[in-house]
Order: C-alpha cells, then sequence, then structure tokens
C-alpha cells in the first residue's frame, strides 16, 4: 500500500466519523430553520474532507511513484512523543474551557502548544497566544454572532448567578 493511499484511506475514515458526529450537534429551539447553525460548519467540513481524501485515494491510482511505497522503517522516524504532547494538552482544553472560558483556555493551550514546537521566546509565544485568541473571539462573537459562554470562573469572581 502507498503512502498517499495509506493516508487517504485514515483520512477518509476520520472525515466520515466526523460527518457522521456533526448530526449528533443539538441545535437551539427554532434554529432548524436558519441558514447557519451549530452543525454547519462540522457537517460542511466532513463532506469536504470525504470529498478531498476520495479525490486523493482516486489519484493515487493514477499517479504511481517508485519511492511511494509506505515504509515501516521510517515510522521509526517519527516523534511521537510531541504528538501525544499534543493529544494531552488538546485534553487539557477541552476540560477547560468550561470553566476558564474560551480566552483563557485557548491561550494556555497556544502556550503549551509552541512549547511543545519547540518555540522558546516568551515575547514571540505571549504576542501570538493572545494575538490568535482575541482575533478569533473577535470573529466568533462579533462577526459571526456566536454566543461563546465566559466562563464558569467569571462568574464566580463576578458573582453571577447560573
Amino acid at each position: 500500500m502507498t503512502k498517499s493511499r495509506a493516508g487517504s484511506l485514515f483520512f477518509l475514515l476520520f472525515s466520515m466519523i466526523y460527518f457522521y458526529q456533526s448530526f449528533a450537534i443539538r441545535l437551539l429551539p427554532g434554529s432548524h430553520y436558519e441558514a447557519m447553525t451549530a452543525r454547519t460548519f462540522p457537517y460542511y467540513l466532513g463532506l469536504f474532507g470525504i470529498f478531498l481524501s476520495l479525490i486523493i485515494l482516486v489519484l493515487s491510482y493514477v499517479k504511481k511513484s517508485e519511492n511511494d511505497y509506505f515504509d515501516w522503517e521510517n515510522l521509526r522516524t517519527f516523534d511521537f512523543r510531541k504528538g501525544l504532547y499534543f493529544v494531552l494538552a488538546m485534553l487539557l482544553y477541552g476540560y477547560t474551557i468550561r470553566t476558564l472560558g474560551f480566552m483563557i483556555s485557548t491561550i494556555i493551550f497556544l502556550v503549551i502548544g509552541f512549547m511543545i514546537l519547540g518555540e522558546r521566546r516568551i515575547k514571540v509565544i505571549l504576542l501570538t497566544s493572545v494575538g490568535v485568541s482575541v482575533v478569533f473571539w473577535f470573529l466568533l462573537t462579533q462577526v459571526l454572532g456566536v454566543y461563546i459562554q465566559q466562563g464558569i470562573i467569571f462568574d464566580y469572581i463576578l458573582g453571577a448567578q447560573s
């Protein structure tokens, strides 16, 4: 099996699961008739992933290369430790986003991600993490009108009741 076939089959399986799970996203009452819902982006992203992986799979049969075969020896050169650290960072992000809120959790996740990748300049890490988080928050809340909960910790600090 070639690298492109193995990769496209893995991506196809992942995209199919992602597409299937997009239907499990709950919608707010009355939002079934809206043009954009919580399901819209995951739905089309799953479809795009399926489409793209099928194209790569078909093209892997058309274009043949001599050095395209999957090499098990090359697998030893991959840094699986960084991948595992990123999975743990994503789990931490998922568990803290409700408590700390989107902004703080995203900044912490990006700082951890930069450190995993080997960046050591604190100024670059903080400016990029805060900048990306603020811009992404602005786009979601102010441009797209998506409501993002501020976080349980802010409710306790500000004395808001849930």
